[in-house]
């Protein structure tokens, strides 16, 4: 097999990144200051100011900032929580660690999120909040209606943007819709601080009581008095060092991936057995390029056939709907969901990185429709 030339995800840290980074550690090992310092305060404030909320908490993981972002909504009435069956375990995973009942709720095909309509079919009386992905960094152009349906419900509206740096609807930025906003800096995303998440909020008391959660439930960061049952979720000065140099540079990377884009976009025009699935705002943050294959494209072959051509996809978002994952086994009705499970099952995402040219977009969009033409990889239309 051919090693990759194109390659899904690379990290991109300019030499002064790694400077700036490199002079912000020695500082935190010469003074010790290793956790919750000025590195973070300096990250949770730049990012509040980019994103345009009141506040923004960093802690330690995307999962943790759903973990104690849902704590914080949720408190002790817990209740039920609706969830889309298309995206990643941490979703479904962090209401069930924070005391919640999960409810699926299938997706609208052309949004890869779910509308209002979804979410009338799953809603219960048992229902208090509803968490909404922004699938591969595209805002569903429902999401203002979501809000809407919530606030009418008396339900609360978190956002997991752990794919939507950057994007924004209507000038608002992803995480500004609802209650609350989550974001990951997991080595893989838009911007990394290698590990860390971020909870956006205008809201004050939540904005406390997500401090709280984080730090053990100490109202008091150093004192061990304990007053809520809270976890070690804390971000690190090193990472914050690290975050801080991406989040400078995400504007310069979301006109890059923008550009990349819209010549895959170009390219895919007229290709037969693929559709892009495009965001319909701008800017996006692209974290993925998201195409749907005709039923009749062996997904499996397809990648092979990729790789063989020195083209490595990305990860899908996601490769099969909740429901189907083993540690979820008999806690949510199996095969309720066609229109996520058909969407798991039937799309790919095309490598899309800063550090690629336009010459490699190129290379992508050659191997793909080589593959395309493969008899083994597409079958012939039946009639």
């Amino acid at each position: 097999m051919t090693p990759a030339h194109v390659v899904p995800v690379r990290p991109d840290f300019s030499e002064a990144d790694i400077q700036e980074v490199l002079a912000a550690v020695r500082t935190c090992l010469t003074t010790g200051q290793l956790t919750q310092g000025a590195q973070v305060e300096a990250f949770e404030a730049e990012m509040a100011r980019y994103t345009g909320a009141r506040h923004a908490v960093a802690v330690a993981s995307g999962t943790a900032a759903l973990v104690c972002g849902l704590r914080a909504l949720a408190g002790e009435a817990g209740g039920e929580v609706l969830v889309p069956a298309n995206s990643f375990y941490s979703t479904a995973a962090a209401p069930l660690l924070a005391g919640l009942r999960v409810r699926l709720t299938d997706v609208d095909a052309g949004t890869l999120a779910p509308g209002v309509r979804e979410l009338e079919q799953a809603v219960t009386d048992a229902t208090t909040g509803v968490l909404i992905v922004h699938m591969g960094g595209i805002v569903t152009p429902d999401i203002e209606d979501i809000a809407a349906w919530c606030a009418r419900r008396g339900l609360w509206l978190f956002e997991d943007c752990a794919h939507a740096h950057g994007s924004r609807l209507d000038e608002r930025h992803a995480g500004t819709f609802g209650a609350a906003g989550a974001f990951s800096f997991f080595a893989t995303k838009v911007i990394t601080s290698a590990e860390g998440g971020m909870v956006t909020t205008d809201d004050d008391e939540l904005a406390r009581l997500v401090r709280l959660y984080r730090n053990l439930g100490k109202p008091e960061p150093w004192r061990s008095i304990h007053t809520v049952l809270g976890e070690n979720a804390r971000m690190s000065e090193l990472h914050a060092a690290v975050g801080r140099t991406q989040l400078r540079r995400l504007d310069e990377f979301l006109a890059v991936r923008d550009r990349l884009a819209r010549r895959y976009t170009a390219g895919l025009a007229g290709m037969r057995g693929v559709r892009p699935l495009l965001p319909g705002h701008s800017p996006a943050s692209w974290y993925k390029y998201v195409v749907v294959l005709d039923p009749g494209v062996d997904r499996r072959r397809l990648r092979e056939r990729m790789r063989d051509a020195g083209v490595q996809l990305g990860g899908e978002i996601y490769e099969m709907p909740l429901d189907a994952q083993p540690v979820f086994e008999g806690r949510f009705p199996a095969g309720e969901y066609p229109v996520a499970a058909d969407l798991c099952a039937r799309h790919i995402c095309l490598p899309l990185h800063t550090r690629m040219s336009e010459h490699d977009t190129d290379i992508v969009l050659r191997a793909l429709d080589k593959a395309l033409a493969d008899p083994d990889v597409t079958l012939p239309p039946r009639h």
